[in-house]
């Protein structure tokens, strides 16, 4: 579903949706599937992410840091709501991405908080793979969450949550303003609420991911963030 057959197609051919299609069918009708999928399935239903890791460490990453769940701010109003996502709770390299979102947040003085174990997964992985009574369960569940708690405005550094929670969620009632967190940090440096000091003499060259580029048009927040760097190359 990445869509870079589509860029490229000369006649215009659009065959995502139409392969999804398929594999709704394969997989609600005929229950046809891989049996690799058989465990992150499980895993979303049960704990909400698809490598089955407790739903109750969801929030582990954020042990010792500086950022609060909508639960405990219940009834002050916050800037945005930081939409973690399952890579951005329990993917090494992902969670350090999550915690440097909240360094710069709170650097730039943003009023933000998290669902903590609040938040399960999406769906989007779900959805994409045929799972549409999942990913209508999980959907429903994460709605019912955000408007209980009257988020308007949400941001994220998964380009696949992004596009769910922006584009997807509105047809079973949840309308909020979604941004990447490279659109968001991008928007702060502007506005003079981050400062980039610390001179990095490297070369760097940003990979767009689909979701973000091909989908959403993101191309140059990712960039502006990197030429503010001193020092820094981009390639």
């Amino acid at each position: 579903t990445c869509r870079a057959c589509e860029e490229q197609c000369p006649v215009l051919i659009s065959y995502v949706d139409k392969i999804v299609e398929l594999r709704r069918d394969l997989v609600m009708a005929k229950r046809e599937f891989p049996g690799e999928l058989q465990k992150p399935f499980r895993g979303m239903e049960t704990n909400g992410n698809p490598w089955n890791i407790s739903a109750s460490s969801r929030a582990d990453w954020a042990k010792g840091l500086p950022v609060a769940t909508m639960s405990q701010v219940e009834g002050v109003e916050v800037e945005v709501l930081f939409w973690v996502g399952c890579a951005g709770s329990y993917e090494d390299r992902a969670k350090r991405v999550s915690k440097a979102l909240v360094e710069i947040l709170n650097a730039a003085g943003v009023t933000f908080a998290i669902l903590g174990n609040e938040e399960t997964c999406t769906g989007d992985s779900a959805r994409r793979l045929g799972n549409e009574y999942l990913f209508q369960m999980l959907a429903q569940q994460n709605i019912e969450t955000l408007n209980g708690y009257k988020v308007r405005k949400i941001v994220t550094n998964c380009p696949h949550c992004m596009n769910c929670l922006k584009n997807e969620y509105g047809d079973f009632g949840g309308q909020y303003e979604v941004v990447h967190g490279s659109q968001l940090v991008s928007e702060l440096i502007r506005a003079g609420r981050v400062k980039l000091g610390t001179e990095i003499p490297e070369s760097i060259t940003f990979h767009d991911p689909c979701y973000l580029g091909r989908y959403h048009g993101v191309y140059d927040a990712p960039r502006d963030i990197l030429r503010a760097i001193p020092g820094l190359q981009l390639t």
